[in-house]
């Protein structure tokens, strides 16, 4: 793995991806990851649909 690094790391196109894509995928990962404990822990719900669909059950008595 460090060997990839390296080789990326000395390709000016591989220090590019590394400097602007790595960074730009983990940000969107951990963005992901903490929506969906957000949506699991505040609403009991595992998607976004989930966490909007209107529930029958509050209107009813």
């Amino acid at each position: 793995m460090a060997v990839l690094l390296q080789l990326l790391g000395a390709n000016p196109l591989g220090g590019l991806v590394l400097a602007i894509i790595v960074p730009v995928v983990v940000v969107a990962f951990g963005t992901y990851v903490g929506v969906l404990m957000a949506l699991q822990s505040f609403f009991d719900a595992s998607s976004w649909q989930e966490a909007t669909r209107p529930d029958d059950t509050e209107g009813e008595s």
